[in-house]
């Protein structure tokens, strides 16, 4: 069996590369359990706004009440801090879908820039 021949300096390098790797994937699974976290707390706020909303007006006023709001983002809406105006989810991560939404009150979110949507989704039986 051939031996491998290699000089300290590479033998560095791989170790240094494998313990960078390691520590990035250690960081990468605290960051997924933190997020999971704030999900969750957010999955909470969101459920308790929409159990006292009956319209997009009711839900953004009792989201207002804890911090966050829904603004319009591509095709759908994200959670936005309101102090700080940092995303913090999509709101189909933490609660009903867009058009799911739309469904409920009836309506599209009002200033959305793609109101076709909403117009697709209520014309659907």
């Amino acid at each position: 069996m051939p031996r491998r021949d290699e000089t300290p300096g590479a033998v560095l390098r791989d170790l240094v590369r494998l313990e960078v790797k390691r520590a990035d994937s250690r960081k990468a699974r605290r960051n997924e359990v933190s997020d999971e976290r704030l999900l969750v707390r957010l999955r909470l706020l969101v459920a308790e706004a929409l159990s006292v909303s009956e319209s997009w007006g009711d839900l953004q006023r009792a989201l207002g009440e804890r911090g966050v709001r829904f603004t319009p983002s591509g095709g759908g809406l994200v959670l936005t801090d309101l102090a700080t105006g940092v995303t913090l989810a999509k709101s189909s991560q933490v609660g009903p879908a867009y058009l799911d939404l739309v469904r409920r009150f009836g309506s599209g979110f009002p200033g959305h820039p793609l109101p076709g949507l909403a117009i697709r989704a209520l014309a659907r039986p």
